[in-house]
């Protein structure tokens, strides 16, 4: 009777899911109509916009086809574009190398009137950097000379001050024990004996000191010995004849193996202890067992534990057996409905097995026909649901619609905003890229001579190389060789870097009111030579705003007041603090 009530809901279900079916399809077929209107609209518009659109075109297509005009009109808008440009750079290019060829002209530079554009600049260039040599090496003269003057200047001062204290170191000699044999001594002659002379004082200390100490240890050494020969008495020893050290190793050798004697004993007396206690527990716990296997023994009627083992297990297994049947029996219960065993025994032997077992198969079959009948109705149900939904999606349609315009919108004001970006960033590089050539040459000059000073004439001057967007600073040798700055050494980067600083120093001073300029010892890695020259350069500098130099080697403030006589030092405890200002 369950199988029939499900059988007739199951039919129940079918006839609602056919209804459902006939209306899916009689919506399915509006929607087509009204998809084949559409399309035909579609086609219309397209053929009014453009007569070369395809009569198979659909929606998609004609997407694509609008997109594609899009683009076919922006690349020719860029095309014209270019192509002024391109006419726009071929006359600056055509003045530009007018203006060059006249100004060479003028300078009286040599030229072929047929050259290209890139010549001519080479050419000025190769003038311009002849000019800026020739320069350098005037100034450079101008300042050997002077520096030549002055060091002239500072010699015959230097010989008149020597003459004036030979002579008094003369009188003083004479006044005193050194000028007593009618000679004169030197200066290193007399700074060695006073040497000598301090040395002797400690020294005399020392020895006295030393003296005490070894007559200390002698009776240290005497009291040990006494102390020894007592303890040997003591100990039974007979004294051996060489030293005391002998004797006490001997006695120590004595107490070790006393020591590790009773540590031996100890140690075995504990383990006597704890072997006892063991004994013990297993004393107890073998009477606990001897009890316990004496009361199940008695228990089964058995006379060993394997006979009581084989017991336990026929226990278990008439638990398990007696567990299993009561779950069959309520498993009975539950399908028969009966709370009785006995009805249901007595059921089941009225009960025609062949009769039963006929009725199983029947229904059986009928449930599989059943099931599969079940099964193919809820797919097709499942079809037609989905189909509804798809066809129903007016909604959905135009929601789609809208987000993809709102992306569409979004994509169109991003790119806006990146175009604006992307010419900001444009502007600021060519803005730039302006700035440096404006002042590089101004700048390179001064760098370069800075340079040349500090590495005293190891490197001549500085010079640029482009490098894709950038440009590579290289240093040009003595000789005429060029070095990149990454492949200098650790100092000569230094000298480099400073360099820059100070004409970029200048650079600033020029347009602007002049910063302090503050160094925070910067020439660790410069020799003295170079750090005169990097000390004149402060100087330089130092006419035009405040410069300030902290070190803490005293060598560098000797060189600075040298160098620069108007340099004040201040010693802040610990560093020493080296300012240079305009007189």
């Amino acid at each position: 009777m369950s199988d029939l009530a499900k059988l007739n809901q199951t039919y129940q279900r079918l006839a609602v899911a056919e209804a459902e079916l006939e209306r899916s399809a009689e919506l399915l077929n509006a929607a087509k109509s009204k998809r084949e209107a559409i399309r035909a609209e579609i086609l219309e518009s397209a053929r009014r916009m453009a007569l070369t659109v395809s009569g198979e075109i659909k929606l998609g297509g004609l997407e694509a086809w609008l997109r594609r005009r899009e683009m076919a009109l922006a690349t020719a808008d860029l095309l014209r574009e270019a192509e002024g440009d391109l006419r726009q750079a071929e006359a600056d290019g055509s003045a530009t190398r007018n203006r060059l060829s006249a100004a060479l002209s003028a300078a009286a530079v040599s030229q072929d009137h047929s050259d290209s554009y890139e010549a001519l600049l080479a050419r000025a260039q190769s003038a311009v950097d002849l000019e800026v040599e020739h320069k350098n090496l005037r100034e450079q003269l101008e300042r050997c000379e002077r520096e030549q003057a002055s060091r002239q200047s500072a010699l015959e001062t230097a010989t008149a001050d020597e003459a004036q204290w030979d002579a008094s170191w003369a009188e003083v000699c004479k006044s005193c024990w050194l000028g007593a044999g009618g000679t004169i001594p030197s200066l290193a002659t007399v700074k060695e004996v006073m040497d000598r002379l301090a040395e002797l004082g400690p020294a005399a200390q020392r020895q006295a000191g030393l003296a005490d100490r070894i007559a200390k240890m002698e009776e240290d050494k005497a009291a040990f010995s006494r102390e020894l020969a007592v303890m040997a008495a003591e100990l039974g020893l007979d004294r051996p004849a060489e030293s005391a050290l002998r004797l006490w190793a001997l006695m120590s050798a004595r107490v070790e193996e006393a020591r590790s004697k009773k540590a031996e004993k100890e140690s075995k007396h504990l383990a006597l202890e704890d072997q006892i206690l063991k004994d013990r527990d297993l004393e107890a716990e073998i009477a606990v067992c001897e009890r316990r296997k004496s009361e199940m023994t008695q228990l089964f009627g058995v006379s060993s534990l394997r006979e009581a083992e084989k017991k336990l297990l026929m226990i278990e297994q008439r638990r398990d057996l007696r567990r299993r049947s009561s779950i069959i029996e309520r498993e009975i219960r539950d399908a028969l409905s009966i709370q009785d065993i006995a009805d249901v025994e007595q059921m089941l032997d009225a009960a025609d097995r062949p009769a039963l077992d006929s009725e199983q198969v029947e229904l059986r079959a009928r449930f599989e026909d059943q099931d599969r009948r079940v099964r193919e109705l809820f797919t097709a149900y499942s079809k037609a649901s989905d189909e509804v939904d798809a066809v129903d999606g007016d909604s959905a349609v135009a929601a789609i619609d809208e987000q993809r315009r709102t992306v569409l919108l979004e994509i169109e004001d991003k790119a806006f905003s990146y175009f604006r970006l992307r010419a900001g960033v444009v502007a600021a590089e060519q803005a730039l890229r302006l700035y440096r050539d404006k002042h590089r040459s101004s700048m390179m000059l001064r760098a370069s001579e800075a340079f040349q000073v500090i590495s005293r004439g190891a490197y001549r001057g500085l010079a640029t190389q482009p490098d894709k967007d950038t440009e590579v600073l290289i240093g040009i040798g003595a000789d005429g060789s060029s070095k990149l700055a990454q492949e200098m050494s650790k100092g000569t980067r230094f000298q480099l870097y400073l360099a820059l600083r100070v004409a970029g120093y200048h650079e600033f001073a020029q347009s602007r009111t002049p910063v302090p300029f503050i160094a925070d010892d910067i020439m660790e890695t410069f020799d003295d030579f170079r750090a005169e020259e990097a000390f004149r350069l402060f100087a330089d500098m130092a006419e035009v705003g405040q410069v300030i130099y902290l070190t803490h080697h005293q060598h560098l403030c000797d060189i600075a007041r040298r160098v620069c006589p108007n340099a004040r030092i201040h010693e802040l405890a610990p560093p020493l603090a080296l300012e240079s200002r305009a007189a």
